[in-house]
């Protein structure tokens, strides 16, 4: 699958939403910024708009990869998601958005991370985006591994995951 800012930075600010239910403003503006997004300021109104829109990008991450498609089509409509291709200057190189300049921004965040959601879906069906698997860790992740076979939201879960069934191994063979 081919990562391009543009299409999947929606994608990455979603997993960001989703793992992380009581940002503080000034973290939610250093995500938007480290994205790419422009006047990135948020708001405590800001923040509390996007909570209740991260409960529905992890219903995609949690959901089968038909429904993920389901859903993602109902997010891109609920946010308005109307792709343009703006420049932010003379000279300067034409890239999409996908909400008009100038619109609020948790509209833009909204219509970004449907956006991101939607490309993610449309390279590959959806089945990179995750839930950990390792019991009671419910970290999403975009796998953004080369052969996308990832299953684990980190190193650490999937060595918790490798140790434990060792040792369930080991005692079943009286070890």
């Amino acid at each position: 699958m081919q990562f391009n800012t543009y299409t999947t930075a929606g994608a990455h600010i979603s997993v960001w939403l989703v793992n992380n239910s009581s940002p503080e403003s000034a973290a939610l503006a250093e995500v938007l910024r480290a994205h790419d997004v422009h006047d990135p300021a948020a708001t405590v109104g800001d923040v509390e708009e996007l909570r209740a829109w991260a409960a529905r990008l992890r219903a995609v991450f949690e959901a089968g990869t038909a429904e993920k498609a389901e859903l993602t089509d109902a997010l891109l409509a609920v946010a308005d998601c109307r792709p343009r291709l703006l420049s932010h200057g003379p000279g300067l190189p034409f890239h999409l958005h996908y909400a008009p300049a100038g619109t609020a921004l948790t509209a833009r965040v909204r219509a970004l991370t449907a956006a991101g959601l939607a490309h993610v879906i449309d390279e590959g069906g959806g089945t990179r985006l995750r839930v950990c698997a390792r019991a009671g860790c419910d970290v999403a992740f975009l796998d953004t591994s080369r052969n996308g076979r990832r299953a684990f939201c980190a190193v650490r879960c999937a060595n918790q995951v490798n140790v434990a069934n060792h040792r369930r191994r080991q005692r079943s063979l009286g070890h």
